[in-house]
């Protein structure tokens, strides 16, 4: 089954904007060969012999543990393991080895799952050797090549937030989201995948075999962020806005700015005027009395 476009697309974005500030290049639908086929997301590693410090902090179980420079990722969203997905990824694995000419010790591949496989279908490729909450490696001739990341069972951890947020439990995802909150500056997400991200959150597993394009889940997205803002008290929107843009914002809405400032005090007023420019306005004052 083909994977719906939005969620890859997301998927890749959110690595693309969580990890190239630290210096992790992203490449979302990386050529593997010389033409087709393509897999999701390529990250690679710095030049450094291990992950620096801030990439740690970004990077998932599985992932930063790895020693490997380089780092394939197929995401799977709508499908748990099975031989399609399996042989994919190993082919993905061999192709870009083979092309880059690249030992195995020089890359590792990982397949994503956002649906928790079930332990008999694990078991059936030899993924019961969990290394790490949601990560498990495979002892099988083939398959141990390929890790396994169970989104729905990573550990609650900042490191692993972004990955989360692709998980198919909406439980998942809301933890997920809430340590983004604390970790990262999610003011920085831009609107487009900020929207994505909004709508891929309201989705559940009976949502997941829809074909939802982008500009669908962004939309679900924008209307389910007006509708919690609708619930949202005034003062609670307003916590930490910058005052400036709040009153830029009024006055480009046409409300009259002495009714807007009314609403501050004295020292609120005044915050942001230097010494000279409150001076300069009473001599004004004085002279137009």
């Amino acid at each position: 089954m083909k994977e719906p476009q939005s969620q890859p697309l997301a998927f890749a974005q959110a690595l693309e904007w969580d990890l190239t500030p630290v210096g992790v290049p992203i490449f979302p639908e990386t050529v593997v060969m010389s033409q087709l086929p393509r897999t999701d997301v390529l990250i690679l590693q710095r030049q450094e012999a291990a992950w620096t410090a801030e990439q740690l902090e970004r990077l998932p179980d599985g992932i930063r543990q790895s020693t490997a420079r380089h780092i394939l990722v197929e995401f799977k969203y709508t499908q748990s393991i099975s031989d399609d997905a399996m042989l994919q990824t190993l082919a993905y694995d061999l192709f870009y080895r083979k092309s880059k000419k690249l030992t195995t010790d020089e890359v590792q591949t990982f397949l994503v799952s956002a649906i928790k496989p079930q332990q008999d279908t694990r078991k059936a490729y030899g993924y019961d050797n969990m290394l790490y909450p949601g990560v498990y490696n495979s002892q099988n001739r083939y398959e141990k090549r390929i890790q396994l990341i169970s989104l729905n069972e990573l550990a609650d951890e900042p490191y692993n937030a972004v990955f989360k947020l692709f998980a198919t439990h909406r439980k998942e995802k809301q933890k997920a989201f809430e340590l983004l909150e604390q970790s990262r500056n999610v003011a920085s997400i831009p609107p487009g995948l900020k929207s994505l991200l909004s709508g891929l959150l309201t989705l559940g597993e009976q949502d997941m075999n829809q074909e939802l394009t982008p500009e669908q889940v962004r939309e679900i997205g924008q209307i389910w962020g007006k509708a919690y803002l609708s619930t949202v008290p005034l003062k609670e929107r307003l916590a930490g806005a910058n005052p400036a843009e709040v009153i830029s914002y009024l006055k480009l809405a046409g409300a009259n700015p002495a009714e807007v400032m009314n609403n501050f005090n004295p020292e609120q007023r005044l915050a942001g005027l230097s010494l000279e420019e409150i001076e300069a306005y009473l001599e004004h004052r004085k002279q137009h009395s």
